[in-house]
């Protein structure tokens, strides 16, 4: 394999793969669908492994394509900011804040209002992943991650510091409630295992449970009588919640795992990204 990868397949992949169809990718890049298919096909010789699976209606990264969207997106990502700085174009371009989507449903979009009131020049793209692997290199120009902070050689910012509370409909009578299942959030590592240890209530265990993987559709589930959901008290503040469910009345569970803002060492040095940092780090917690 030649050490030299040609830009424009990469920024074809990265599209594709991103956007899990050859047809948007060839509408974002103006180009045929015929020549984001050439260059996927010569991008997957040159590399010497299959990257995409073609569907009947769409594509789907192989596992290895999916780690090599990753450094693509990054390496990409590095270049558009050096040129941009290099250049003087850096504090002209949108800040890519890159979320989970938990995260930035129930706090991050709440606030974002006041941001924009303190800096109306400043513009914020929004990204989303629902988890991310531990160990992937930072997205965007600060990427919010969850986990116990485990990054030392990144720029970090604890965001939240919670306990867990477990709460149901705002609808339903609490002893009725009792008897429902258990709503787990895959992804958590402290979720409903770790909170019946930590309350000494591991009976708890012997309920069912209906399992999804993000927040967002866990709280619409219990909000729909369908279960007991563990709710962040960083989150419990928002309408939704406070309207659509209640405490059930068992203790709150404290837990180390939070939100993080990891900064991009690229980004440091630009002025709007500075804004949005600093932003974050006073309304933190």
């Amino acid at each position: 394999m030649s050490n030299n990868t040609p830009l424009t397949w990469l920024r074809t992949f990265a599209a594709a793969a991103r956007l899990s169809s050859f047809t948007h990718a060839a509408q974002e890049l103006h180009l045929t669908q015929a020549a984001v298919s050439k260059h996927m096909r010569a991008l997957e010789l040159h590399v010497g492994k299959t990257l995409f699976v073609r569907l009947a209606h769409g594509i789907q990264l192989t596992e290895l394509g999916s780690r090599y969207q990753v450094e693509v997106e990054a390496a990409l990502l590095a270049l558009d900011h050096a040129t941009y700085d290099l250049f003087g174009m850096g504090d002209q371009r949108a800040v890519n804040l890159h979320c989970n989507m938990a995260f930035s449903h129930w706090w991050l979009i709440p606030r974002l209002a006041d941001f924009y009131a303190l800096y109306p020049q400043v513009e914020v793209e929004l990204n989303h992943s629902i988890w991310d692997m531990q160990n992937e290199p930072v997205k965007g120009d600060i990427h919010v991650r969850y986990g116990l902070g485990e990054w030392p050689k990144q720029h970090t910012l604890r965001l939240t510091d919670d306990e867990l509370i477990p709460m149901v409909a705002s609808h339903l009578c609490l002893a009725e409630a009792q008897q429902l299942p258990l709503i787990h959030v895959l992804g958590y590592r402290h979720g409903w295992h770790w909170y019946a240890e930590q309350t000494q209530q591991e009976q708890l265990l012997n309920k069912a449970q209906r399992k999804v993987d993000n927040s967002v559709a866990a709280y619409a589930m219990a909000g729909q009588g369908l279960g007991i959901v563990l709710v962040r008290s960083s989150f419990i503040e928002h309408d939704w919640i406070k309207q659509n469910l209640q405490p059930l009345g068992m203790p709150a569970g404290k837990t180390p795992e939070g939100f993080f803002a990891l900064l991009n060492e690229s980004s440091q040095s630009n002025e709007q990204v500075t804004k949005v940092w600093h932003w974050l780090a006073a309304i933190a917690h």
